[in-house]
């Protein structure tokens, strides 16, 4: 998950979570990086397989079986012939696959009309767009994650909006 392995994100959570990365090339580049790096250069294939899953401890005979190497062999001793069947090794056991990205667009909010010091209605834009919409819709679209908000849940049970973290606040339109 390192940034210098240009990681874009994760998917899992605990100990089941995994980088993502922005394409193939990039993911193995780290795979081998880190292999190859300090962490993992001098560890046997199995104690690799410990650290690399640990909550799956057959990982280490099945990637052994599977690239045909003894799991006592130390990552450096592997010639690059036998490290790219170690590697190709691990990608199939973990299954790598191309995914695909979904772009969901996000309105913002860009202004809100009050009554009497209560927000009613939001303003609600994107690109070029604008549409008001009444409170309760705002905070459907932000659990939906249309809307770029924070939803606040109050102690009696009522609702509302307020800018992500960073942002500037609404703006008051009369």
């Amino acid at each position: 998950m390192s940034k210098d392995r240009r990681a874009i994100g994760s998917a899992g959570f605990g100990k089941y979570e995994y980088a993502v990365y922005p394409d193939y090339e990039t993911g193995h580049e780290a795979l081998i990086v880190m292999l190859r790096g300090s962490r993992y250069r001098n560890l046997t294939l199995l104690e690799a397989s410990v650290r690399y899953v640990e909550e799956d401890p057959d990982h280490g005979p099945k990637i052994a079986k599977m690239s045909n190497l003894d799991p006592n062999r130390k990552i450096s001793s592997l010639s690059d012939e036998e490290f790219e069947r170690y590697w190709k090794a691990i990608e199939k056991n973990e299954r790598w696959e191309v995914g695909e990205e979904d772009f969901i667009p996000k309105w913002i909010i860009s202004g809100v009309h009050k009554k009497r010091g209560v927000i009613t209605e939001y303003l609600v834009c994107i690109n070029k767009e604008s549409i008001w919409l009444p409170k309760q819709e705002a905070i459907k679209w932000t659990m939906e994650g249309k809307l770029h908000a924070i939803l606040v849940h109050m102690k009696n049970g009522n609702h509302y909006l307020r800018p992500e973290h960073g942002q500037h606040g609404f703006v008051v339109i009369t």
